[in-house]
């Protein structure tokens, strides 16, 4: 007898702005737990990605896609910035697409603060032309803002769950972020 748990998440590091999608499978065997961890083929595909880290606080950042962009892809904002005062007003660009929030923001209290946005089925727009404002309640401390073009996402329903965590000990701390469908 054997059971298997998909679990789908991002995994950015050591891609820069390119994120990958990975499938951890765990299957249960009668002898015991296998663990397997595999790429999946995803339908999702990372299409391009621009930041903006200005030093002081700033009540508005303002970040370009470089690349044209296609219609009905997905645009992802991840927003931080090291405070737990000033808070995500609004996220707007250029091409008025419309963002949700993901999830957040996730606060460690005092010291950083987190969230992630995102605009489904977004319209076109000429290289260079749609530029991402974020803007804060006040001025936040080190804003860094991380804007991400995906293609092949659901168009009218792309986040299926979204999980955050935060904590303050010396063990990790593990949360299920975002999947696309």
């Amino acid at each position: 007898m054997w059971t298997m748990r998909n679990l789908l998440f991002w995994d950015s590091l050591g891609y820069g702005n390119a994120m990958r999608l990975v499938l951890l499978a765990t299957v249960r065997l009668a002898c015991g737990l296998l663990p397997v961890t595999m790429l999946a083929a995803p339908s999702v595909s990372y299409v391009q990605g621009n930041f903006a880290t200005p030093q002081t606080p700033q009540t508005t950042v303002n970040v370009k896609f470089t690349a044209a962009q296609v219609a009905g892809d997905i645009n992802v904002v991840a927003v931080g910035w090291k405070d737990s005062k000033a808070t995500v007003s609004a996220v707007t660009d250029s091409s008025h697409n419309t963002y949700a929030r993901a999830v957040g923001p996730t606060v460690q209290k005092e010291i950083a603060s987190q969230s992630i946005y995102y605009a489904k089925n977004i319209t076109s727009a000429a290289a260079g032309v749609n530029i991402v404002t974020v803007t804060f309640s006040t001025a936040a401390a080190s804003p860094d803002i991380r804007i991400l073009e995906y293609s092949g996402a659901d168009p009218s329903n792309p986040v299926d769950v979204t999980a955050a965590k935060s904590g303050n000990s010396a063990q990790n701390v593990l949360a299920i972020v975002n999947r696309l469908r």
